[in-house]
Order: structure tokens, then sequence, then C-alpha cells
């Protein structure tokens, strides 16, 4: 089930980098205009995002292998339309159909994964391996991308998924346990979830500053904030319970986790352009450049699953966030110094691969120690962080390195690695307060923790 269930979330979360490298051969291809281009990646990441609340609600509800195996079936005939769409607009659509799939998939694939293993040595290290699987797959999908757009085309950057998205439907219909519609979860808040769902899609598409939206959008999307406040507060059962959000381990995980995620997709995005413009590296080479930082978190990631037992989440997570400004800080250090990839690039990326691989197990344990019933949509919570973190990170970081660019640059390497340094900074700073909490983040493992969270 482990190995099923972590080789779906490795193709969910590849497909949302590995546009990428392919986006100059998917414009000559089929004609796109430059400012539509983005969307390649955005109709994506907005429905994958604002939809995995919702998604790991209805798991809660309804059961979560069927959820599973109803989003591997989305999400394999999209990546099917994807690569035989003979239009950018088709294209745009099948993408978006792939994200309506993964949002199925991810959270109540994490909520297999927790109530999957009664044992917490056992869970810790399962959670350890799909911590390396998720924060691989954002690094290998730029490997991936430049690979296969040049050895076989762009369009086999989605035929891929074919195989792995059958294979995964197979596997889990005749080895995943199953888990039926439950009672206890409750109704699901319908006016909630589409309030939410609205707010995260409009907030997405802000971030990604790829469509003309009307000046009016953010007063509207203030309306809607306003109205999911005013009908979850009366609703018994809202569709994020207020002691999730009340609970501070869970609270600190998914916000540490929204500024580490944008921080390391803003070092990656420069990182990118800088072997490709400053280093002059093709797309195959600066794919295989980013081969050495995949193996360091598959490595490294499942030991943190150990290490939790040892010394406890909230110390990994203080570990990982300085390990990230020490990346990034070196990496700002040496962009406008060294001018290959050995010396300029590679050390830092390396301890930030380090410092990812410690982190995200550990903020995984803690954003899902809840109650069974609500794994689904903790889970999803805790998604919906990193992509919008990632999201957020792009568009705030990436476009100060782009305003303080000059001399005909994209972007100024220096101040960008400088403000996810920043960003990793405050994550850290979040996780000290964890530290030295009795059940929390004091304990060495997270026992009890489901038992504070019931309490808050």
């Amino acid at each position: 089930m482990l190995a099923v269930l972590c080789a779906a979330q490795f193709v969910l979360i590849v497909d949302v980098v590995i546009v990428n490298v392919a986006v100059p051969a998917i414009q000559a291809d089929l004609g796109i205009a430059p400012r539509s281009l983005q969307l390649t990646g955005v109709a994506y990441t907005v429905t994958f995002g604002s939809l995995l609340i919702l998604a790991g609600r209805l798991g809660d509800r309804y059961g979560r292998r069927r959820l599973v195996v109803a989003g591997l079936a989305v999400f394999t005939a999209a990546s099917l339309a994807c690569a035989l769409a003979p239009t950018g607009g088709q294209l745009f659509a099948a993408r978006a159909l792939q994200g309506v799939g993964a949002a199925l998939v991810s959270p109540n694939a994490l909520a297999m994964l927790v109530g999957g293993f009664r044992d917490e040595r056992k869970r810790n290290r399962a959670l350890g391996i799909w911590a390396a699987v998720a924060s691989a797959g954002a690094v290998a999908g730029q490997l991936l991308g430049g690979v296969l757009t040049e050895t076989v085309g762009w369009r086999g950057i989605f035929l891929v998924n074919l195989p792995v998205g059958l294979a995964a439907i197979v596997l889990l219909l005749r080895t995943g346990p199953v888990t039926t519609a439950r009672a206890d979860a409750g109704r699901i808040d319908v006016a909630g979830a589409v309030l939410l769902t609205v707010l995260l899609g409009g907030v997405s598409l802000l971030l990604a500053d790829v469509v003309e939206l009307p000046p009016a959008t953010i007063v509207v999307l203030g309306v809607v904030l306003v109205a999911l406040v005013a009908a979850e507060r009366r609703q018994a059962d809202p569709i994020v319970p207020g002691f999730l959000l009340r609970a501070r381990p869970v609270l600190v995980s998914n916000v540490s986790l929204l500024l580490s995620a944008g921080a390391l997709a803003t070092t990656l995005y420069i990182a990118t352009i800088v072997l490709q413009t400053s280093m002059g590296y093709g797309p195959l080479q600066t794919g295989l450049g980013f081969a050495p930082i995949t193996v360091i978190v598959l490595v490294v990631s499942p030991r943190a699953g150990t290490l939790i037992e040892r010394f406890g989440a909230p110390r990994l997570l203080v570990a990982g966030a300085a390990l990230g400004i020490a990346g990034t800080a070196l990496l700002a250090a040496t962009a406008g110094v060294a001018d290959d990839y050995w010396t300029g690039v590679l050390p830092g990326l390396a301890l930030l691969a380090i410092g990812s691989g410690l982190s995200y197990a550990p903020t995984f344990a803690l954003a899902t120690a809840v109650p069974a019933e609500h794994q689904g949509r903790a889970s999803g919570l805790v998604n919906t962080a990193q992509e919008l973190g990632a999201a957020a990170g792009l568009a705030t970081l990436g476009a100060l390195a782009a305003a303080a660019a000059n001399g005909g640059a994209l972007v100024d390497p220096v101040a960008g690695f400088g403000a996810a340094a920043g960003a990793f900074a405050v994550a850290g700073v979040l996780a000290l307060t964890l530290l030295g909490r009795h059940g929390e983040g004091g304990s060495r493992n997270t026992t009890g923790m489901t038992r504070s969270v019931l309490d808050s």
C-alpha cells in the first residue's frame, strides 16, 4: 500500500513542475501566446490547490480508497487528453482536469497512509518515505521534464502518467484497505466547501497573475472570505473545524510548510534561470543538474522518520529551517562570483535538499496527528499549505527577484535567494515555539498529539 500511494503522490507532484522546461516546445508546437503560457502550469495548480480540503473532507465521509481510485482515474484520463491536445485551450482544460484528479488523490492517500500504520514508529518511518517521494518529486520534475522534452517531445511528459496511474488503480483495488462511508464524520458543509473552494481558487489565480482579473477581484474575494467566516460560525461541523486551527502543532506545521514551500519553489525557479541564462546550460543539462538534489532528498527523508523518535518533530523542523537558511545564503553568496554549476549552484542546493529532507516528515507527522475521522481534511489542509505556499512564494519572492534585476537579466539571484532565506528564518522561528511544550513539541515522538488536539 505504501509503495502504491507514494508512486501516485510522486506523479502528482512531478506534474506541478514537469512542464516548466517544456514550455518553449509547447509554445512552438501549439502557437500559444506568451501571456498565456503560464496557464500550462497554473491551470493544474489552481484546481489542485483549491480542492484539496474539500477532497479530504469527502474522503472522511465517503471512504478514502474510493476517492483515491476515482481521482487516479480522472488524473490518468486527463493526462491522455493533455498528450493529445491539438490546441492551447484544450491543453489548459485538460490540465485543469488533471488538477481535479490530483486533489482527490493527494489528501486521501496521505490519510490512508496515516490511518494504515497503527504503530507509531512504523507510521513515522512511512511518513519519512512519503515525504521523500513528495519533496523529491518537486525536484525530479525538473529533471524528467528536461530529459523527456529533448528525447521524445513534450507530449511524452504526460504519457508517462498513464502506466503509473493504471497500475496504481489496479493495485489499490486489489491490496488497498477498504474504507467505507463513516457516519461519525458528519455531513458535508456544502456552503463552506463552495465558498472555500472559490476563495482558494481566486487567491491562486491572483498569485499566478496569468489572467486579466478586474480590479474588483480583491474586493470580491474579501466578501467571500467574510461570508465563509460567517457561514462557518453557524455550522456545527464546518469544512475546516476550529480545533485544527487552534491546535498549535497543526497550525505551526502548516504555516511553516507554507513558508518553506514558497522559499523552496522560489529557489528552484531562480536556480533554473541562472543555469540556463548566466551559465548557458540547455534544458537537458539543467534537468540533470537537479539529479543529485533528488538523490539527497530520497536518502535523507526516510531517515527523518526515525529521527523523530530520537529528537522530536519540532527539533527536526528547526534543523531543516537552519539548513534552508544556510543553503540559500550560500547560493546568494556564490551567485555573482562562481560561474559554474559545481561551485555556484550545487553546494547551496545540497544544503537545501538536506534541510527539506529533514523537515517534511515531521511536518506531516504534526499536521496529521488528529482523530481518525478528521485525518482527511487535516491532510487536505497541509497539502493546501504546500501548494499555496509554492504559488505565493513564486508570486512574491520571485517578483522581488525580478524587480531587483537590471541589465536585461530576468532575476537578481542575490535578492531572490536572500528573500528565500528570510522565509526559512521565519519558519524556523515558528518551529522554535513548539519546543518544550508537553505533549506537543517537548516529547520525542508524537504520542499524545491526538489527545492534545482534541483538548484544544
